[in-house]
């Protein structure tokens, strides 16, 4: 007569580990994120002060380290800045 065969263990279900401290939320739904270097002409980004649009091609100082690129605002088409992005 065969031996019965033994019930499978069932496998715990893993507690979900709770956000940390200092985290950033998750981001909402259709939001992108891009590290600098793929930024494009023509592309917009908005942050804390407004919308603002891409007018140069990222380019790297400092042995890529810090990342450049000259951004104008969508609404103020006058208004040029080259924010730093550190890696």
């Amino acid at each position: 007569m065969a031996k019965s065969r033994p019930e499978k263990r069932r496998h715990k279900a893993k507690p979900v580990q709770p956000p940390l401290p200092g985290m950033p939320s998750p981001l909402p739904p259709g939001t992108a994120r891009i590290l600098p270097m793929q930024l494009q002409i023509g592309d917009r980004m908005s942050d804390s002060t407004g919308e603002w649009e891409v007018i140069g091609h990222p380019y790297t100082t400092n042995g890529g380290k810090n990342v450049h690129v000259r951004v104008q605002r969508a609404d103020r088409p006058g208004m040029v800045e080259a924010p730093l992005w550190g890696s």
